[in-house]
């Protein structure tokens, strides 16, 4: 069940991903300012509270709350990368990255196994990710955004293993962890405030909106919200490994997203069609097919 659930969770965020890209392109420009107003917005997650909320021990809220930190940090770098780079490129390493990264922490961290066809869907999911990333990287004066797209993998790695450590411990009640680490995001980017420059640039940015792009900006968080959601009652549920891997899905479906909205919109969503790049993207999308295929 847990599979479906992820998957569902990263369609949707593919479609928060071409959102995100319009309005980091147009309308919020600098990338702490939109991480501290999608921080800000995850404290909705409190309406689940009736449906599951009792209060953790002590140590899995501070889990909790350094798992929501790390996510708002993750954000921060990684719309710094999808400023300088593609969606159809960062977010495939992004998603390449992680679960690999995730591998050694639940190892280290965690009591996770996986059978030995678990980790051959894994690895084909992975590759396919990598692959699609590696065929759609390039882009005119994009520099440096490798470096930013694998400290954000390591935060958001770190977030999810933080998390899944929290929901064992829970016994698989996914509200409880879920409430706590969007308060540690929440106070995460209330740190950002701190900073004078950061903080005119949000005030700023909060009047400058137009009603257009406000209104696309909670659209995206409301897909947002409801992808994230559908992602951590997955990795309640099931492998941490598996549930990151499964992000392959989403850049299949990005970078069908893409193809057909970068005809109308080339200059925010650009998608090289090259028969090289093409092809590869092909082939990474069989590779996703081939590891969800080995998992079921």
């Amino acid at each position: 069940m847990y599979i479906l659930v992820a998957i569902a969770g990263y369609l949707t965020f593919a479609v928060n991903s071409v959102i995100d890209k319009f309005l980091l392109r147009r309308a919020i420009p600098e990338p702490a300012t939109y991480a501290f107003f999608i921080s800000m917005l995850s404290l909705s997650a409190l309406l689940l509270a009736p449906f599951g909320y009792f209060r953790p021990e002590n140590w899995d809220i501070g889990l909790a709350l350094l798992s929501g930190a790390c996510f708002t940090g993750a954000l921060i770098v990684f719309f710094a990368a999808l400023k300088r780079q593609d969606a159809s490129a960062v977010l495939p390493f992004v998603g390449g990255v992680v679960p690999l990264l995730t591998v050694f922490m639940s190892f280290s961290l965690s009591s996770e196994r996986l059978s030995p066809r678990d980790y051959l869907a894994a690895g084909l999911l992975i590759a396919g990710s990598f692959l699609i990333g590696w065929a759609g990287s390039k882009k005119h004066g994009a520099a440096g955004w490798i470096v930013l797209a694998i400290v954000a993998s390591a935060l958001f790695a770190s977030s999810f293993t933080l998390v899944k450590i929290v929901y064992l411990d829970l016994h698989g009640a996914f509200v409880p962890g879920l409430i706590w680490s969007r308060v540690g995001g929440f106070l995460a980017a209330l740190l950002i405030l701190l900073h004078p420059m950061s903080r005119r640039k949000i005030f700023s940015t909060s009047r400058a909106i137009a009603p257009p792009s406000l209104g696309l900006f909670f659209l995206g968080q409301a897909l947002a919200s409801g992808a994230a959601i559908a992602q951590n009652y997955a990795l309640s549920l099931g492998s941490v490994t598996m549930v990151n891997a499964l992000q392959g899905t989403q850049f299949a479906f990005l970078f069908v997203l893409t193809s057909f909205l970068s005809k109308k919109y080339p200059k925010i969503l650009f998608e090289d069609f090259s028969r090289g790049v093409f092809f590869k993207k092909i082939l990474a999308i069989l590779l996703i097919s081939a590891g969800l295929i080995a998992i079921f």
